[in-house]
C-alpha cells in the first residue's frame, strides 16, 4: 500500500442511495478513476449541492475497481447530508479524491483488532475486508447507541470470553470468514453491554501471551472512545494506527482547519498540529497526543 495524497476532481453518478437505520445512509456512487485508487483509509471531499461553498469530506467505505464503484457509510447531520438524503440513482455530482493517507500493511505475521463506533466502522470494514485478503487475522468490535445500521446475525466465531448470550456479529463480516461483535451501553440481546474499549480490554486479557504480542489495535470513532481505547491499547503496550475524524474546510491542506497534535518522530518530547487530510487521516496510534484533542 503506498501512502497517497494525489486527487483530482471526479464526476460521480449515484448508483443507489440506501436508506438503512434512522438518519443512517448507503451511498454507492459510479466514479471509475477514484474507486481504483482507493485504499483503507482514504476518503474523499463531495459536492453535496450548488448552494454550499464547501465539499464535504466521506471516508470510503468500499471500492470495486471493476465496477468502477465506491460506497459511503454516512449519516444525516447538517444541510450537506441533508441535500444527499434526496439523492435518486442517476443524481450527478463531483468530488475530490482519494484524499489523506490511508492505513498501513501490518508486517507479516500480525494480527489485527479493529475498534469502531458508529460512523467510524466506515474505514474499518474496508480495511477488515483487505486484511483478509492479504492473509491476516482481523477481529473487528463496534460500539453502537443507536438502533444496527447493518445486518447482524448469530456469530459461528468465537471471540474472545464469551461475554455474552447467543453474541451477535456483522453478517457483512461473517460471511467473510471475519469474526466480529457488537458493544453498546444499554442492554440490548447479544451485545456485550458497557463501552467497545471495555470490551476490547476484555477480549486482550484472554489472549495468550504469545497472540497479544502479536496484536495491533485500529481505530476510527468519536474522539472520546478513541481515547479510551488508545488507553487501553497503551495498558497493554500494544501499538497500532487510528484514523482520525476531523472537520475539513479544503480537503488538500491549504486551509489548516483539520490540524490535530501529533508527536514528532525525531524528537521523543516535541509534537505538532499535523494536517488530517494531507498527514492523516491515518496516524500511528503512539503518535497522537490523545489528551490534546
Amino acid at each position: 500500500m503506498c501512502d497517497s495524497v494525489y486527487s483530482q476532481q471526479s464526476e460521480a453518478v449515484v448508483i443507489c442511495n440506501q436508506h438503512l437505520v434512522d438518519n443512517k445512509y448507503l451511498l454507492r456512487l459510479q466514479v471509475e478513476d477514484i474507486a481504483l485508487k482507493a485504499e483503507p483509509g482514504h476518503f474523499v471531499h463531495l459536492n453535496c449541492h450548488p448552494s454550499l461553498t464547501l465539499p464535504r469530506p466521506f471516508s470510503i467505505m468500499d471500492s470495486d475497481p471493476g465496477l468502477g464503484t465506491i460506497d459511503i457509510f454516512y449519516q444525516v447531520v447538517g444541510d450537506g447530508t441533508e441535500y444527499m438524503r434526496g439523492w435518486q440513482a442517476g443524481h450527478r455530482t463531483t468530488m475530490l479524491g482519494p484524499l489523506g493517507r490511508p492505513f498501513r500493511r501490518p508486517e507479516s505475521g500480525r494480527k489485527a483488532l479493529l475498534i469502531a463506533g458508529g460512523i467510524g466502522y466506515a474505514p474499518l470494514d474496508f480495511f477488515a475486508r483487505r486484511l483478509k485478503i492479504w492473509g491476516f487475522d482481523a477481529t473487528l468490535l463496534l460500539g453502537l447507541e443507536a438502533a444496527p445500521p447493518f445486518a447482524l446475525i448469530a456469530s459461528s466465531r468465537e471471540v474472545g470470553p464469551e461475554m455474552v448470550v447467543d453474541p451477535l456479529a456483522l453478517a457483512r463480516l461473517e460471511q467473510l470468514d471475519i469474526p466480529s461483535r457488537v458493544a453498546s451501553l444499554e442492554p440490548k440481546p447479544g451485545f456485550f453491554q458497557g463501552y467497545v474499549s471495555t470490551l476490547a480490554k476484555e477480549i486482550l486479557l484472554d489472549m495468550s501471551t504469545t497472540v497479544l504480542n502479536k496484536t495491533d489495535i485500529y481505530l476510527c470513532g468519536p474522539t472520546p472512545m478513541m481515547q479510551a481505547a488508545a488507553r487501553v491499547a497503551k495498558e497493554f503496550n500494544l501499538g497500532g494506527q487510528a484514523s482520525l475524524e476531523e472537520h475539513m474546510a479544503c480537503g488538500f491542506g491549504g486551509c489548516a482547519g483539520c490540524v490535530a497534535p501529533i508527536k514528532e518522530p525525531e524528537d521523543a518530547g516535541g509534537w505538532n498540529y499535523r494536517r488530517v487530510c494531507t498527514e492523516g487521516p491515518v496516524f500511528p496510534l503512539d503518535a497522537v497526543l490523545w489528551d490534546k484533542l
